[in-house]
């Protein structure tokens, strides 16, 4: 069975990245971040989107080499 997908808050998001949450607004609206997933009256990302995100942004730092 597969486990529960995580889903984080805009605080959670936030503080995940320490930025601001009108940063955070302003990166989905520059479509340089996922936009959130309206659930009632809450957004929501979820950690997957997130950390591919974060390996997009980060993979070509991450394999630098001298």
């Amino acid at each position: 069975m597969n486990a529960p997908m995580e889903l984080l808050k805009k605080s959670d998001v936030c503080e995940l990245l320490n930025i601001s949450a009108r940063c955070l607004e302003y990166m989905v609206k520059e479509a340089r971040f996922p936009p959130p997933v309206r659930v009632g009256r809450f957004n929501y990302w979820s950690a997957k989107a997130i950390d591919r995100w974060r390996a997009r942004c980060f993979g070509a730092q991450e394999n630098w080499a001298p």
